[in-house]
């Protein structure tokens, strides 16, 4: 009722409000991530996220929203499964669980995530695709270079590894965000429930919608 109460605030006189009542109404912890296949409705309400898609040119709005609501494209595209999706906190790519990386059952995408401490080193790999470091939280070097959040870089695939530190006198860490094509996609981290199944094992790979991208169908 107060996620209802407070949308209608938002969006007055918009049906949109009303959506609560028929969608997963979710509250993630920091560190907590899912996955949402393609034509599926969300609604990203309030606080801070990482939202990663594979590349689309279109998006459909159903509402929440003063611009155009394609109510026609909307009701033929929805698959209109039911249930709740997976919420989990990803997997360690090191023993010491400072990169962590959320890998979805799709080829398109992932997202690894490192937290340097203060006066830590990581070298940390190319993992050979290219890709895009967003830095989240407090501050520190990469490859020497000063960095702050809201920052933002392009990773090439032919690149040496990066080394990311943080000085000692710092108080805090710093924390990034590494996203790329999917290169843990025999081992996904979260599925959706309905659409693939109950755990992480055995689960068929639905195709990629992007073949032209050299991506596997």
């Amino acid at each position: 009722a107060r996620a209802i109460l407070r949308l209608s605030q938002q969006f007055p006189g918009d049906p949109g409000a009303m959506s609560p009542l028929f969608l997963n109404y979710l509250l993630i912890a920091p560190g907590e991530s899912f996955f949402m296949a393609a034509n599926e409705p969300h609604a990203y309400v309030a606080g801070e996220i990482i939202e990663c898609m594979a590349c689309s040119d279109n998006v459909v709005r159903a509402g929440l929203t003063p611009k155009f609501k394609d109510v026609k494209n909307l009701v033929d595209m929805l698959t209109y499964s039911m249930g709740g999706p997976t919420i989990e906190a990803g997997t360690p790519l090191s023993h010491n669980g400072k990169i962590i990386r959320y890998t979805p059952p799709v080829p398109e995408f992932e997202v690894i995530m490192i937290s340097v401490t203060p006066s830590d080193t990581i070298e940390y790999k190319n993992p050979g695709v290219p890709s895009i470091l967003i830095v989240l939280e407090g501050a520190g070097t990469i490859d020497g270079t000063k960095v702050r959040p809201g920052e933002s870089f392009y990773w090439p695939a032919n690149s040496q590894s990066l080394s990311l530190a943080v000085a000692e006198d710092r108080r805090g860490k710093m924390k990034l965000a590494v996203a790329h094509k999917n290169c843990h996609i025999d081992s996904p981290t979260t599925i959706n429930r309905q659409d693939f199944g109950s755990s992480s094992h055995n689960v068929t790979v639905p195709s990629s919608p992007m073949p032209y991208m050299g991506m596997p169908s």
